[in-house]
């Protein structure tokens, strides 16, 4: 490609006052196939340079109005002309010349008289050098933007898995919080650290939504902050007061460079913030149905110009958080009523009890003796003597309960499976403390019982559900490959060099389909694809997807086979047996079309809610071509395969053909297997 590019004719400029040495250098180089200009003056040479710049300049110094040298000095100043090698062809031979000459910018100096081999060769070599010099330059480019663009696309990544994976984190953090404060707490110290600020706080409206106060969650990176933290405490803001104000009143993200240079209406704390150390600062709402429902406010140390890429992820994190810290607010106030209900209620839903240490029942209420199958209070008292023999299933229990009261003086959601009246086995759950007299005596163990069997139950069909869950994740993706995204691994993709890819595609199906309803269409083919799974499950080979009446299967992953490619071969003949005997069964003329190659792929799992576990790479790309250009009842493949299935596969060599996107390829037919010795 290189010699092609060199072999184009190339433009020789000659600059010489003398009519006859330019006839006579003019005509050397011709006969050398090259194309010509010449210049009797210095100003006609840079004329000529201008307008058609040549790919060589041989230059005379001695020369009126304008000498070489001050050619030379003007050719290099001009950026359109600069890179052009200059040669200089003088009578003058001192030292001083020819340094004066390089010092300019000449490549090379020749001396009159000349050798007509000497300026050609020389003329050839710095031609040869300024091309291969400007290759080199083009190519230094190209491979410069290439790193560029390189080093832009990773750290787009880079910043895309910071990103996802601190939505994630938050995400998880705030689930587990207990309540609406805590998530916050858990949120900011997560931010701040993972962005690398040193103070953050949360702001909610009041009660009344008129004002703003600050919340107890906040993180701060040193301890110096805690005084500006104090302040916050103190104070409250209304709409478009202060930074936190005009946020809530605008529902959009503000940033503040620096806190030192604002004004009091801008920053009303800006005297304490330079005292601690802060100085910049942003705020972010949270939006929950277009209300502000908590505002994150981040500071840092030193002034930070506006990132807006920064502010995008934190309102990200806010957006995505917005619907947990919701829950997490209607969760707490669900259990602040069910409390307030439960106060009210008891005695008539809950069963309430108070016994003696040892196990004697001291008072029970109506509900308690109905939980446990008496008719009143009064018969389960004369009834149940000892909780422990009688009462619990599990005799070791009431002695649990016991230990458990001591260390804590309190129990809360003890479940328990205990013995009915009428013989049935229920779960209850129990609510007690402690009742001691004022030298710390115990007295009795009081509380509250829950008949929970419904909700027993209920997990227990949940555990069932989530079996059956699992099961069908194992028919979507490989065992392997469940497992990792059980365990939470996020993003799953992975490399593996050598792997089968077989395309199968049922020739006549859609001719099939015009003469059959749907109902009878979907019926065949899944009488087909089913028959292929069992294949596949029976050669260890992990079947892909099915697109239409096309079929995809693999060996060699999730997990290496050495053995890959001889099961793929026999699954694929064992695949026109199975057609054939299925077609004959149902009366219609079906052949499949396969192709099989091996290779590097790159596997991993696509999608978020609706899994699928799919491979990349030229080696699937060539699998399918091996399909599409392929026979009706044949099995084409590549030389790859039939190099390493030669002696265990018998083939037909099917030649030559032209594979789109590839070129020529010679491919084979797989006929049979080797019948072994």
């Amino acid at each position: 490609m290189i010699e092609e590019e060199y072999s184009e004719q190339k433009i020789i400029l000659i600059v010489d006052d003398m009519p006859e040495n330019l006839r006579l250098l003019a005509k050397m180089l011709e006969k050398s196939n090259y194309r010509v200009k010449k210049a009797i003056n210095g100003q006609i040479a840079l004329n000529a340079a201008q307008n058609d710049p040549p790919d060589l300049v041989l230059l005379d110094i001695n020369m009126p109005e304008m000498d070489g040298y001050e050619v030379c000095q003007r050719l290099k100043s001009n950026n359109l002309t600069k890179e052009i090698p200059i040669i200089f062809i003088s009578a003058l031979k001192e030292t001083t010349d020819k340094v004066k000459a390089f010092k300019m910018g000449a490549v090379d100096y020749i001396s009159k008289p000349f050798y007509t081999e000497e300026v050609l060769a020389r003329v050839e070599n710095q031609l040869k050098i300024h091309f291969l010099n400007e290759k080199i330059k083009q190519q230094a480019k190209k491979l410069a933007d290439k790193n560029k663009q390189l080093e832009r696309e990773i750290k787009e990544r880079r910043r895309a898995e910071f990103e996802v994976r601190l939505l994630l984190a938050t995400t998880q953090a705030i689930s587990r919080a207990e309540n609406f404060q805590s998530a916050l707490k858990v949120v900011l110290s997560l931010v701040c650290t993972a962005i690398g600020w040193d103070f953050a706080e949360a702001w909610i409206p009041s009660t009344n939504n008129s004002v703003l106060i600050s919340t107890k969650g906040w993180y701060a990176s040193e301890l110096r902050f805690y005084e500006f933290r104090q302040e916050s405490y103190r104070l409250t803001f209304t709409h478009q007061q202060g930074l936190v104000g005009r946020i809530w009143s605008s529902k959009k993200p503000e940033w503040i460079e620096n806190i030192s240079s604002c004004s009091g209406s801008v920053y009303s704390r800006s005297q304490l913030a330079v005292k601690v150390g802060l100085k910049a600062a942003f705020g972010i709402p949270i939006l929950l149905e277009n209300e502000v429902i908590a505002i994150l406010v981040f500071y840092k140390k030193n002034a930070v110009t506006q990132q807006q890429h920064l502010l995008e992820l934190i309102h990200a994190v806010a957006t995505q958080l917005a619907a947990l810290m919701y829950r997490k607010q209607t969760q707490e106030a669900l259990q602040l009523a069910e409390q307030r209900y439960h106060h009210l209620v008891e005695n008539a839903i809950e069963g309430i009890f108070q016994t003696t240490p040892n196990g004697k029942y001291i008072s029970a209420n109506p509900a308690l003796a109905k939980i446990y199958g008496y008719d009143s209070p009064e018969e389960l008292i004369a009834s149940l003597t000892d909780v422990s023999q009688q009462l619990y299933v599990d005799v070791n229990r009431r002695r649990e309960f016991v230990e458990a009261m001591e260390a804590n003086d309190a129990v809360e959601g003890f479940e328990s499976l205990v013995n009915r009246q009428d013989g049935q086995k229920i779960w209850v759950s129990e609510n007690a403390r402690a009742v001691r007299d004022y030298t710390g005596k115990l007295l009795y163990y009081e509380g509250t019982v829950s008949d929970i069997t419904e909700r027993k139950i209920a997990q227990e069909a949940l555990k069932f559900q989530q079996k059956q869950t699992e099961e069908l994740l194992l028919n979507i993706l490989p065992a392997a490959i469940a497992t990792r995204i059980k365990q939470g691994e996020a993003n799953i993709a992975d490399s593996f060099e050598d792997v089968s890819v077989l395309f199968a595609d049922l020739v006549g199906f859609t001719e099939f389909g015009d003469r059959k309803s749907p109902a009878e269409l979907v019926k065949v083919l899944n009488l087909i694809f089913s028959e292929f799974d069992q294949l596949a499950q029976k050669h260890g080979l992990e079947k892909i997807k099915t697109i239409g009446d096309a079929y995809m299967v693999v060996g060699g992953l999730p997990k290496p086979d050495p053995d890959c490619v001889e099961k793929i071969a026999e699954m694929a003949l064992d695949m026109q047996f199975a057609l054939a005997k299925l077609t004959s069964s149902v009366g219609e003329a079906l052949s499949l079309r396969i192709g099989i190659n091996i290779g590097a792929v790159v596997a991993g799992v696509i999608g978020k809610t609706k899994f699928i576990y799919d491979l990349w790479g030229d080696t699937v790309n060539v699998a399918s071509r091996m399909e599409v250009y392929g026979i009706p009842g044949e099995i084409q493949v590549t030389q790859a395969v039939y190099n390493r299935l030669n002696q265990k596969f018998i083939f037909a060599k099917r030649g030559c053909i032209s594979i789109k996107g590839k070129g020529e390829m010679t491919t084979y037919l797989i006929k049979g297997k080797r019948k072994s010795d």
